[in-house]
């Protein structure tokens, strides 16, 4: 479930299906994410999956990819 919400998610925001054909491609390098589509990310995290994420919590080399995302949360959520 978090993964088809989050790579769902990803594509809405960075309004390209990019991220379903390659969970491993670089967000911020690419220009895919900025710090706008971070912040709605939370967001959607918060009210999709009801996990409170905070700005400094995380850092962009440790969300860099949806894949490294997608682990990140399943761990937060124990899954």
């Amino acid at each position: 479930m978090i993964r088809e919400k989050i790579l769902e998610t990803l594509t809405e925001i960075c309004g390209t299906d990019e991220i379903q054909k390659n969970s491993d491609i670089q967000l911020f390098s690419t220009g895919l994410l900025d710090s706008f589509g971070i912040i709605q990310l939370f967001v959607a995290i918060q009210e999709e999956l009801n996990i409170e994420i905070a700005p400094t919590e995380v850092t962009r080399e440790e969300w860099a990819t949806p894949n490294m995302i997608i682990t990140y949360l399943e761990k937060r959520s124990g899954q």
